[in-house]
């Protein structure tokens, strides 16, 4: 495209319905990560009232809310490389929102973990639809520029979890008490689950004028003779790519272990460590993953284009992640050793800045090596992964060391040090093997995207 084609595209009422696109979907993700996160706030009161150990509260943060979100993603997956991608996502949302209610109304440790298994059944429907419409919306050479909004506006939905259960907070402290019929009378900590899954649905409501768009990048059908032969389409793909994909899986899985176990437990750390109130914790470290994370997704978005377009780095989506990692163990180390609350946050606004400038690399990665009747169920196979190892076993493999190699709930702050310093230089390694097989992959993609549709 020429400058001032490309400058006449970027001006049309088109330009402006694919940006209100992301943004759509960028509301519907934020409003994922409020529900799915506003439960590392609350960890002490349940903790307190259902009598718990914290092994036990990590379990309703991880592994509850993965059982069924990596299983059902599976299935959404397919279902989003075949059915309307926005009818998924509008029925995921209001599924999920309505389970997030349901949190509020357990009486039980049983209870809450079967209302967090809903959550996660909801929310596997969102993802592999989404991305899979940003991908055909958008062109190829904006593409990571449109993801990075997306993937960036889960940081906004973390912190926003923390900065609106810290106003739920204090906002319940001052009700009188709730009693519903067959329930109870509601504690604090329910009353904001209640307020929070019911005060989602409003974010959803942009997503209903998202138009389905037509798909792009169709791989060729194999004829009925070939189909009867050879592996299934996907089988095939993935044994084509392994190199790239099996590094791809196993690193980002690895660090997303680190990413959720830190999100799960700072807040608790800065309130056994420093004696932060629970809402005070909630409104600064929940500011901070809002702006810097999101800051950090836009920047690396555009970052990754410059250094992919300008200067030919084709395994930017490997490599920017290995310097960012290896920057964030150190600053994660000196901030949980650091004396200084005020230091520690320092050093935080920092890591989260330099951890998220490769998020959208992630997702976009698998989006550029995919045809396109295959992105749904290759999103939601990485989903699968990066939740079993990454969603279920960070905060459980962070509380496992602070309940069992130190012994003391102080200490988990060297917890998370601990973890980092041995996850970190793994996932590096991984990367590093993966970087020739990514470039391999991109250039068959790219071979895919260049032959005629249909032929």
């Amino acid at each position: 495209m020429t400058a001032p084609a490309a400058a006449k595209a970027a001006s049309s009422p088109q330009a402006g319905y694919i940006w209100f696109v992301v943004a759509a979907l960028s509301l519907v993700n934020m409003v994922s990560y409020v529900e799915r996160q506003i439960l590392t706030l609350l960890f002490a009161p349940i903790k307190r009232d259902f009598q718990l150990t914290d092994t036990e509260v990590s379990l309703l943060a991880g592994a509850a809310f993965v059982i069924f979100f990596v299983v059902f993603g599976l299935f959404f997956g397919r279902l989003a490389d075949r059915r309307n991608r926005k009818h998924i996502i509008l029925i995921g949302a209001l599924f999920w929102s309505m389970a997030t209610t349901a949190c509020g109304l357990a009486q039980n440790f049983l209870q809450l973990f079967l209302a967090r298994i809903s959550v996660g059944i909801g929310e596997a429907s969102l993802n592999p639809s989404a991305l899979s419409i940003l991908t055909d919306t958008f062109p190829r050479e904006r593409l990571t520029r449109a993801i990075s909004i997306y993937t960036g506006s889960q940081y906004v939905g973390a912190g926003l979890a923390l900065v609106v259960g810290g106003l739920a907070i204090h906002f319940v402290a001052m009700l009188p008490p709730v009693d519903l019929p067959g329930v109870g009378v509601l504690r604090p900590w329910q009353l904001t689950f209640v307020f929070v899954g019911l005060g989602g649905l409003l974010f959803a409501i942009p997503a209903l004028f998202i138009r389905e768009p037509a798909r792009k990048g169709l791989a060729p059908e194999p004829s009925a003779d070939e189909k009867a032969a050879r592996r299934s389409q996907f089988a095939a793909f993935f044994g084509a790519n392994r190199r790239m994909l099996i590094c791809h899986f196993a690193g980002f899985s690895l660090s997303s272990m680190l990413g959720f176990g830190s999100a799960a437990w700072m807040p608790t750390f800065f309130m056994r460590v420093h004696g932060w109130a629970a809402q005070d914790i909630g409104y600064v470290y929940g500011g901070i993953m809002a702006v810097m994370g999101l800051t950090g997704a836009l920047v690396g978005g555009r970052l990754a284009e410059w250094l992919e377009e300008k200067r030919g780095v084709k395994d930017v989506y490997f490599l920017m992640p290995m310097v960012t990692m290896s920057a964030n163990m150190v600053l994660l180390i000196g901030a949980v050793l650091s004396p200084s609350d005020e230091v520690a946050l320092g050093l935080l606004t920092l890591s989260t800045f330099i951890g998220t400038l490769p998020l959208s690399l992630i997702a976009g990665s698998l989006q550029m090596v995919a045809p396109n009747q295959l992105r749904g169920q290759l999103s939601a196979s990485f989903s699968f992964v990066a939740n079993v190892l990454g969603v279920a076993s960070g905060p459980t493999v962070v509380a496992l060391i602070t309940d069992y190699v130190y012994r003391d709930e102080h200490a988990v702050g060297l917890s998370l040090a601990t973890a980092s310093v041995i996850v970190t230089p793994v996932v590096v390694t991984i990367l590093a093997i993966g970087r020739a097989g990514l470039r391999d992959s991109l250039a068959r993609a790219a071979a895919l995207h260049a032959a005629p549709q249909g032929a």
